[in-house]
């Protein structure tokens, strides 16, 4: 299924790396690495009555992670007198059997009875039976979608033909790991090796076995991952996450944050897991234990916040309760409505000079305002169907940076305006311009923005994101007060009416001073004056409560 060598531009690279590699998932971890989640392993490991331990990477390689957990195991009387069974498992013929050979010698070494089996072929495909105690690799890391720069080496016919296997590779994964196909799949492109491999680590593994499995950091954040980090929180135990910066670069040629997860598969027995950080040089940096509380785990979307505990984080608990904005979307006539609107591929076919319908992207909008008015009208073919066009709308740029001061950037479009998608839009369907307006002061609050921020994987402002940021109740006093002051700000009001604003909203979310504090920590590029001025005593006090 995933056989893809034949699809290949052969020697042909991008970014350092060739397209086998990228998707083979060729990549092999550092010692220390595997050292750590190995030494996790055996210690979550509660042996039962076993004979026999039987132990595998599904995902073998060199075999590095498996010698890595026989040095641990040897240090354990209990395991080192035991026999074991390894599993050696690998797409690549002679990658299979040289780690065979090196777990073999390596259990010379230590003095361990192992016998080794060597299977070579998709993993993918394999046997679902839960059958080992022991389980430990590092996946490919993939998503299994083509790159225009990556298969511009192929001819026509080639690349379509690679398309097309990409697409039937995807459509049995999905099928076979439902819970890791990934949610909202922007172009039907959703499916992500990684996930399917911890779907299927949790498969193959017995009840009270443990997985040890090296990913992504973004799998424990992303929205496309909700549906396995719930199947993988509910029905296993959380005990150790080792997260490690993209500035690490513990692998070569990738650069990403990357953590080391340890699971033990069965019914869930604790209540709280362990987060360890390490710094940019690999050395612990931080240590805490999180709650894996499933009402709490449901409200922060089944998160595991894997860096510097946020402000977001720390007052997560204050937020539970309240709707997501999702809660708000339908079909009545006041509901609100989330989307896109008009597809800015081919734009120049799409809009012509004047006035009537007036295009508007992400580039032309600023913080509370538009910094450059529309020149040019979408054709009017083309407006049949927005509904959304004939309200007033809040509007937000798609991208922002992670390094930037602030990523939610938008303002307050009026009806008649037809936004590219280069802008998210929410819109109410009765069109009514003063919970527009209060609903822009929540999303460009600093509030909003922590949650978003402490969840976002890329420099996207992805929608799904947004849609499950908690929002106070908008009754008709809160509307009056917000929509007055943002009014306020939208007219060019300058600092301190943003400052009022600002502290409105966090106060409608029931926070204090501190907390308001706490929470702009999340926000590093600001200015001491800008910190001071929205949590004085003075900006907290003209403001009554």
């Amino acid at each position: 299924m995933l056989d893809l060598a034949s699809h290949m531009a052969g020697g042909q690279t991008y970014n350092g790396k060739t397209l086998a590699e990228r998707v083979a998932g060729r990549f092999y971890t550092p010692a220390q690495l595997a050292d750590d989640l190995a030494e996790q392993m055996v210690a979550a490991f509660k042996k039962q009555s076993l004979t026999r331990i039987v132990a595998t990477d599904p995902f073998c390689g060199d075999g590095r992670l498996v010698v890595a957990l026989l040095s641990a195991a040897a240090r354990i009387p209990k395991l080192a007198k035991l026999p074991w069974t390894i599993e050696m498992r690998d797409r690549e013929e002679a990658a299979a059997k040289s780690a065979a050979e090196r777990v073999h010698a390596a259990s010379a070494r230590l003095g361990l009875d192992v016998e080794t089996r060597v299977i070579v072929g998709d993993t993918f495909t394999g046997d679902l039976s839960a059958r080992f105690d022991l389980v430990i690799t590092n996946p490919p890391w993939e998503l299994l979608k083509p790159d225009t720069r990556e298969i511009k080496h192929l001819s026509a016919s080639g690349a379509e033909r690679y398309k097309r296997h990409l697409r039937d590779s995807s459509r049995v994964l999905d099928e076979r790991f439902p819970d890791a196909r990934g949610e909202g799949a922007w172009g039907g492109w959703g499916t992500n090796l990684a996930r399917c491999g911890w779907d299927l680590c949790m498969s193959i593994t017995r009840k009270g076995g443990v997985i040890g499995i090296i990913l992504p950091a973004t799998i424990m954040g992303d929205q496309s991952s909700i549906g396995i980090r719930r199947k993988a929180l509910t029905t296993n135990n959380l005990v150790d996450v080792a997260s490690y910066p993209s500035e690490a670069r513990l692998f070569e040629r990738v650069d990403q944050p990357v953590v080391a997860l340890t699971m033990r598969v069965g019914r869930r027995t604790s209540s709280t897991g362990r987060i360890r950080s390490f710094d940019a040089d690999r050395l612990p940096a931080a240590e805490e234990t999180i709650s894996l509380d499933p009402g709490q785990l449901e409200a922060r979307g089944w998160t595991i916040p894997t860096g510097r505990r946020s402000g977001a984080d720390e007052l997560a608990d204050r937020f539970i309760g309240l709707a997501t904005l999702q809660s708000l979307e339908g079909e009545g006539a006041s509901d609100l409505w989330l989307g896109r609107e008009l597809d800015e591929t081919r734009i120049v076919e799409k809009v012509t000079s004047g006035s009537r319908h007036p295009f508007i992207k992400g580039r032309m909008i600023g913080r509370h305002g538009v910094v450059e008015q529309p020149t040019m009208s979408v054709r009017p073919n083309l407006c049949v169907g927005f509904h959304s066009a004939g309200r007033p709308r809040a509007v937000w740029r798609d991208v922002a940076r992670a390094t930037s001061k602030r990523r939610m950037i938008g303002t307050v479009i009026p009806a008649g305006w037809i936004a590219g998608n280069s802008l998210h839009v929410a819109c109410y369907r009765d069109g009514d311009l003063r919970r527009t307006t209060a609903l822009h002061a929540l999303l460009s609050s600093f509030v909003v923005e922590a949650q978003v921020r402490n969840r976002l994987t890329t420099g996207h402002m992805s929608l799904g994101v947004v849609r499950q940021t908690r929002i106070p109740d908008l009754d008709d006093n809160l509307i009056e007060q917000l929509s007055t002051l943002a009014n306020r700000v939208l007219e060019g009001g300058g600092v301190v009416a943003e400052q009022r604003l600002e502290v409105a909203v966090a106060k409608a979310y029931g926070l204090d001073r501190q907390d308001m504090a706490r929470l702009l920590s999340d926000f590093p590029k600001l200015e001491e004056s800008e910190r001071d001025g929205l949590t004085n005593s003075t900006a907290w006090n003209e403001l009554a409560s």
